[in-house]
């Protein structure tokens, strides 16, 4: 893939004091082109984002305290092992952004590999459970001994648009930009613990329904014309009535909703990468006319199409 990103300022920035990054985790300034930091927002709640390529190879072999974090992996992947098992973080390119929750009860052994040329954009927010006991946040379900629970969804257009917000911050240190990373953080993490009070049944999803979910998002970010129920419920072996239930439950809103904000989500990224004009993208979203694309458009994203490509270049 072709990449077209605008230049990044070089900026490592990690407070002295961590509850959660160790200082033999945190990488050399030589070891990354791009956006590195970390941040304690709270005590119990912290920030990491990472924006940037790998000169060179990069390894961490610690240790990650009890507690969650809430993973999004915008652009790219990386090599990373919980407890001895793959953590299949990232994204690749045309799937959606998928925001990812992890949790564990005692001390793990943590692992992550970064590659030379790797590119990742990503955001990550640590919290102690101490700190979600403190706010009065419940996970789904609170992991016991060395279980390590896991569940993921595709991020909604607001969700987004934060994400990319905090990952194209070039630093944290003034009180404004930290103040304003503290909101966006809470607001993401308020956001996903909303959605599972909300809807009960999206932690608990059975083997087969994530199979189920996964062949339905492949098949609806496919090019062309958006799929209808029908097509969309016989790719997933369901019933209308029953791909209803399940993206309801999975996401909190119809299917043909869920679609439109994948293939909304997939035109975007392809404008930022500059691999399509305003009218290809509009036609990668399923929409016919460019007129009514850039209306969606903008009132998903409070920009014009045209405009996307100097998001990851705010200067």
């Amino acid at each position: 893939m072709a990449e077209h990103r605008s230049p990044l300022p070089n900026v490592m920035e990690f407070e002295r004091k961590l509850d959660w990054f160790s200082k033999t985790d945190r990488p050399k300034a030589h070891v990354f082109d791009g956006l590195v930091t970390a941040l304690q927002l709270q005590k119990g709640l912290g920030l990491h984002t990472l924006n940037a390529t790998a000169r060179q190879s990069f390894e961490v072999d610690g240790q990650r305290k009890p507690g969650a974090v809430l993973h999004c992996f915008l652009e790219g992947s990386t090599e990373a092992a919980l407890a001895g098992k793959p953590m299949n973080l990232g994204r690749r390119q045309g799937d959606p952004v998928k925001l990812v929750l992890t949790s564990i009860g005692e001390s793990q052994r943590f692992t992550r590999r970064s590659r030379p040329n790797e590119y990742v954009r990503k955001i990550s927010i640590q919290m102690s459970h101490d700190w979600l006991d403190q706010n009065g946040l419940a996970l789904p379900e609170k992991p016991k001994g060395g279980s390590i629970h896991r569940i993921e969804w595709v991020a909604n257009i607001d969700e987004i648009r934060t994400l990319e917000q905090l990952a194209l911050t070039p630093g944290f240190s003034t009180p404004v930009a930290r103040l304003q990373a503290e909101a966006m953080s809470l607001g993401l993490v308020a956001r996903c613990f909303e959605d599972f009070s909300e809807q009960p049944g999206a932690a608990d999803l059975t083997a087969r329904e994530q199979a189920q979910m996964r062949r339905i998002e492949e098949f609806a970010c496919q090019p062309g014309p958006l799929p209808s129920l029908q097509q969309l419920a016989a790719e997933g072996g369901l019933s209308q009535s029953g791909l209803r239930r399940l993206i309801q439950a999975t996401h909190g809103r119809s299917p043909l909703a869920h679609v439109r904000q994948l293939r909304l989500g997939l035109a975007r990224e392809a404008l930022e990468e500059s691999r399509v004009s305003v009218e290809q993208a509009a036609a990668l979203a399923g929409y016919g006319s460019a007129a009514n694309f850039s209306t969606a458009f903008r009132r998903a994203f409070g920009t014009a199409p045209s405009k996307v490509r100097h998001l990851r270049n705010p200067n």
